[in-house]
């Protein structure tokens, strides 16, 4: 979505200078940026998962095997590791979400500095 709201502002706020900043070399690296992004989240939590050492057994009495049911059998104080990672996480969103926000703040603005009705429609 970030990545989306960086094409809609330059597409809309520079449109004679999208080729030159979205160009096939941006895109591969930006899609680069949210796949590793995306597969470094992942690792993370699955490394703090399979990193806990269990003392009350490995039977868990949920269908589904949550992080929150491993971390209640394990012996460690692993809780502080994944409150961090959680925290690191959501300050990662945080920071897309508001630049999705100033980007589309960016638009409305050029966009209602357009003088005519037909301009603004199009």
């Amino acid at each position: 979505l970030t990545i989306m709201a960086y094409d809609h502002y330059v597409a809309i706020c520079h449109p004679l200078h999208y080729g030159t900043l979205l160009g096939s070399r941006a895109c591969v690296h930006m899609a680069a940026a949210a796949w590793g992004s995306g597969c470094l989240y992942a690792v993370l939590h699955t490394a703090n998962t399979f990193s806990l050492p269990l003392c009350q057994g490995n039977a868990i009495d949920q269908f589904f095997c949550e992080i929150p049911h491993i971390l209640k059998l394990s012996c460690s104080h692993s809780y502080l590791r994944e409150v961090g990672i959680l925290i690191f996480s959501s300050f990662l969103a945080f920071g897309c979400f508001v630049f999705i926000v100033l980007s589309y703040v960016q638009i409305f603005r050029a966009v209602l500095r357009i003088p005519s009705e037909q301009g603004r429609h199009k």
